[in-house]
């Protein structure tokens, strides 16, 4: 025993004394990635062709089903929109339960369903998942597709179109949409509010009807389930959904950059420009090659503070707090891009600078400590991954949709572990096309004229936030000026004639009330807001909110001529003093136009003719002495009233601040005057609806609101 002893002693000292003898001056090697154990299931296929993969995970009670239809990619031609509009309104209740019955269930069980344009996502504990499939069957099976949803979600999209418009990032991509791929192509196709009013209901019924059907459909079932229990789900609910006929998908081509092409987009007022170099990709899903481009695009921009982009163009440089770049595969056609938000006054100069790095990638080796860090990082973030059943559940998916080897995923580690500098090379070569290559860039209009050096392929264009052609501003017609485009509105809301049937009507009116209602859906509110105006400059306004959890006042705004002041919910009461006191103080009934051409503080300028959706406008631009702020008014050429305010500020910390207000539903009130009875305001991306609730027109004021008392 003794002996055992003293053998087991001197091995250990003998191994203390080499470790104390080891050169800590040599990293240690790193170890080959071994091949990790992804079990893709086999796929079961029910008799109505829909295809079944089960992944086991039986460390939790819960079960999720993930229903994926997976119909062609399609051109909606002049109904864009309408996959988004189907997913959303196949979760709006069935024929024989309703919407807020469903979502009650569905609630009870603390269960989760979900629709998007290809299918349901469904989740609950074990427990749960026959009551759970009993409704996922009968939304499959059944659906209700109500008017009145399909309106509510018409109207929500063109809501969230209008916040688009003044989204840099959303305007980046319509333009790289059109021309990345062209008009003809699914990928090239904008949806906008034309779009979406050409959408039916019976439209949708036919989309569901033509494809939505179980053989072009995959089940993926991810938890603690079996394979016999997963067939007998299967055979329980969803038997019953009927075939349909198989659609194949059309090809659209490979479109191809030529050249160097830019394309500016004006945003005005923007204090940063959103700068998108991009060009497509012919690279699909599980390709040879989609590694190796992984850790090409980690390296240039994938994301980290140590990729070329980002130490370039913000470490270095300073001229961003972020640029990336991606490289996407597709079925269709596969895209890479780069870029971010840059200060005005360096927007040329960061264009340099990523084409630079967009260019160097392709000329020179990448170094030993880009390739190891990233590959460690990768190797990191896909070990990860696997600690997800659902990971696993989209590797089978994919792995069956795209026909890739069984081991695809397993073997990832090791192919990783194989890419080389020389392979990085190669593949910027043959995939990166700075010489070919769409330049985006959304900013503001005074910055355009450094970006024309880029191009080289015909000169820069011009596009709108839809990625259309924009329209320049036409000459106005002879006989047409600023005062009368002015006069014209001012006579046509107080349906007058002349400037003597004004100055009459004038005498008569000394009051106006207006107050607007807005339903705030997403918040399960209303909103109310009133405006008063006396002369020769009184100002009062307040806006109150009505929700389940109480009313409350959310804002309030008044001055009675000599003083006033403010009320924020959450920043309290603030006096009118100084500059704020004497511009309060300057004559603005009825109207701030009545006053363009006798207040030097005003700066009005006609810019011409602008069409905006096919309709035309007087573009004015109006500023005000000593202030940063400015704005555009759009008087309808056909009707001659202000229909479009745009404002434009920088707020304390810089940022571009703009607004919108759009007036329609001009009406007649009694007292005389033409009011829009709707008017929606779009405040940086918030979008709200309101609509005249009441009006009062009169010659005396009788209201305390002038003195801040509601």
């Amino acid at each position: 025993m003794k002996k055992k002893i003293l053998i087991v002693l001197s091995a250990v000292l003998v191994g203390v004394s080499s470790f104390g003898q080891l050169d800590r001056s040599v990293p240690p090697k790193p170890q080959p990635n071994p091949e990790i154990k992804i079990n893709i299931p086999d796929v079961i296929t029910a008799d109505n062709g829909l295809k079944i993969i089960v992944v086991e995970n039986h460390k939790l009670p819960r079960v999720s089903f993930q229903l994926f239809v997976d119909y062609p990619i399609m051109l909606e031609g002049n109904k864009a929109g309408m996959g988004d509009i189907f997913g959303q309104l196949l979760g709006s209740g069935t024929t024989k339960t309703s919407k807020d019955e469903f979502d009650a269930k569905v609630d009870y069980m603390g269960a989760n369903i979900s629709t998007f344009s290809r299918g349901v996502y469904a989740s609950s504990l074990k427990k749960h998942t026959p009551k759970l499939l009993e409704l996922v069957s009968e939304m499959i099976n059944y659906p209700a597709f109500p008017q009145d949803e399909f309106d509510r979600i018409i109207k929500q999209q063109i809501s969230s179109l209008a916040s688009e418009k003044t989204d840099p990032n959303a305007m980046a991509g319509n333009v790289s949409g059109i021309v990345n791929y062209g008009a003809g192509h699914p990928y090239g196709e904008i949806v906008t509010e034309k779009t979406l009013a050409n959408i039916t209901l019976d439209d949708i019924k036919a989309h569901y009807k033509k494809y939505f059907v179980p053989n072009q459909a995959y089940l993926v079932i991810v938890g603690d389930v079996t394979q016999d229990e997963a067939k007998d789900y299967v055979k329980t609910y969803f038997s019953t959904w009927q075939k349909g006929e198989t659609t194949k998908q059309e090809q659209f081509g490979f479109p191809k950059n030529t050249g160097t092409n830019v394309y500016f987009v004006d945003k005005p007022g923007a204090v940063q420009s959103q700068i998108k170099i991009t060009h497509t990709v012919n690279l699909m899903p599980g390709h040879e090659d989609a590694v190796k481009l992984s850790v090409l695009n980690q390296i240039l921009g994938g994301g980290s503070f140590s990729a070329r982009l980002m130490s370039n163009l913000r470490e270095d440089k300073a001229y961003t707090y972020g640029c990336y770049s991606s490289i996407s595969p597709d079925e269709l056609i596969g895209s890479f891009s780069a870029g971010g938000s840059f200060r005005n006054e360096v927007t040329d100069s960061a264009i340099v600078q990523i084409l630079y790095e967009i260019e160097r990638m392709g000329t020179e080796l990448v170094t030993d400590s880009e390739l190891s860090l990233v590959k460690s990082s990768m190797t990191g973030s896909f070990a990860r991954s696997l600690e997800s059943s659902q990971t696993i559940a989209n590797f089978a998916l994919n792995t069956i949709r795209y026909n890739l080897p069984k081991d695809y995923y397993a073997t990832y580690l090791q192919r990783l572990e194989q890419v080389t500098k020389e392979d990085i090379l190669a593949m910027a070569k043959k995939y990166l096309h700075p010489d070919n290559i769409n330049i985006i860039v959304v900013g503001n209009s005074e910055i355009a004229g450094k970006l024309e050096v880029f191009d080289n392929n015909g000169g820069m264009s011009f596009k709108d936030s839809y990625g259309v052609d924009a329209v320049q501003l036409k000459a106005v017609p002879d006989g047409v000026s600023l005062n009368s485009i002015v006069d014209n509105y001012i006579f046509k809301t107080f349906l007058v004639g002349s400037k003597s049937e004004l100055d009459a009507k004038m005498a008569k009116i000394g009051f106006i009330q207006k107050s607007y209602k807005s339903h705030i859906e997403e918040f399960g509110a209303d909103m109310f807001m009133i405006t008063y105006a006396a002369p020769s400059n009184k100002t009062a306004t307040i806006v109150k909110i009505n929700s389940a959890q109480g009313n409350m006042v959310a804002q309030k705004e008044w001055f009675n001529g000599e003083a006033g002041g403010t009320f924020i919910m959450g920043a309290g009461k603030t006096k009118y003093e100084g500059e704020d006191l004497e511009a309060k103080k300057e004559d603005n009934f009825p109207m701030s136009q009545f006053y363009y051409f006798t207040n030097p503080k005003y700066k009005v300028e006609l810019m011409g003719i602008d069409v905006v959706e096919d309709k035309e406008y007087y573009k004015v631009k109006v500023s005000r002495e000593g202030k940063d702020e400015f704005g555009y008014e759009y008087y309808s050429v056909e009707t001659g009233l202000l229909e479009m305010e745009e404002s434009f500020a920088i707020d304390e910390e810089g940022n571009s601040v703009s607004s919108m207000m759009i007036f329609s539903d001009f009406k007649e009130v009694k007292g005389g005057m033409m009011i829009p009875h709707k008017m929606t305001m779009n405040n940086s991306g918030q979008v709200i609806e309101m609509e005249l609730s009441g009006s009062t027109v009169s010659k005396k004021a009788k209201t305390t609101a002038f003195d801040g008392q509601f």
